[in-house]
């Protein structure tokens, strides 16, 4: 089986920083995994190449999450969007990479229905080119394989799909933190950011919908709450007078804020002590809106973190977080 998900390559696709790899899962859930391990490609860390001095610190820092609908967002439009010269970190989920490190599946491996859908307005680009492009650092690790062998030839190259961190700022200790296995696998990702005296620890994550059909009343809840835990052993760490941020899609479709996966974050992270209730995605059934995606802080005392829902979707189904984090 390939073991091209543990290696790493940079913007141009050459050998890169290595990710460091963290278990959350139990040693249990490690053959689960090696099917689906073993039909993605590498990682893809990079930074931007600095083309000026340094500017001076600007606080705050403006912080996104969004579930980009693996394409079918407006990446570009989303962007401009965001984009006014300060420093800026997006916390995306199902994004997708495409090229020629992506191994063959098997039939052995393991890999999710594809989803390609075309973004309005521009033209559909996976993260690894958006970041090029747009002269962004990146961190993107994939977490199953978007379709698999014997699917339409017009449908494009081979790619995976995942979290990433994009940012007009450099990143630093990139890290892959592999959840426990439940319907799918999932990995989220975290790295920092400094700024002049400053870290922010940051990490996107993207929790199952559902559980497998053998075990389907755990979809109610504590199929989420089991890779939370598992996230939370991992992240956030470390120095408690570093700021912590968390933001992802947690499928918390059920009960929303009730929901275990977030009530046990939110111990970890409690800020904002008001955050916007706003619903956030289009479930599947019936189209109704329910609140799924999130962003928590966990901040020194003299810093300020909030963040409000936009009203524009740029394309999919979720729509975005926008928030801003710094000292008061």
């Amino acid at each position: 089986m390939s073991d091209a998900w543990r290696s790493s390559l940079d913007l141009e696709g050459r050998p890169g920083v290595q990710c460091e790899w963290l278990p959350a899962a139990p040693t249990a859930d490690v053959s689960a995994h090696r099917p689906w391990r073993a039909a993605v490609g590498p990682a893809r860390v990079g930074n931007a190449p600095a083309t000026a001095p340094a500017a001076p610190v600007r606080w705050p820092l403006a912080v996104a999450v969004w579930n980009a609908r693996v394409g079918g967002g407006a990446m570009c439009a989303f962007w401009e969007h965001l984009s006014t010269g300060a420093p800026t970190v997006l916390l995306l989920q199902e994004v997708f990479a495409t090229g020629a490190d992506l191994p063959e599946p098997s039939a052995n491996s393991r890999w999710a229905a594809r989803i390609a859908d075309r973004p309005r307005g521009e033209r559909r680009v996976d993260i690894v080119a958006f970041a090029r492009e747009r002269g962004l650092s990146v961190l993107y690790v994939p977490s199953m394989r978007n379709g698999g062998p014997g699917g339409d030839p017009n449908d494009g190259p081979p790619e995976d799909r995942g979290c990433a961190i994009v940012a007009n700022v450099p990143l630093a200790g990139p890290r892959a933190i592999e959840l426990p296995f439940e319907r799918q696998r999932r990995v989220a990702v975290a790295a920092s950011v400094t700024l002049g005296d400053h870290t922010i620890d940051f990490c996107s994550v993207h929790l199952d919908n559902r559980a497998p059909w053998r075990r389907v009343w755990r979809t109610l809840g504590s199929a989420r709450h089991r890779q939370m835990a598992g996230l939370l052993s991992v992240f956030p760490a470390g120095d408690r007078a570093h700021a912590h941020v968390l933001g992802g899609d947690l499928n918390t479709w059920v009960g929303g804020p009730r929901e275990g996966a977030y009530r046990v974050a939110r111990e970890r992270l409690p800020l904002p002590e008001r955050p916007d209730s706003s619903p956030t995605h289009h479930f599947e059934i019936g189209a109704w809106l329910r609140r799924s995606d999130h962003l928590m802080f966990r901040l020194p005392s003299e810093w300020r973190g909030e963040y409000r829902r936009l009203d524009d979707t740029f394309g999919s189904d979720h729509y975005p977080l926008l928030g801003s984090v710094g000292p008061e």
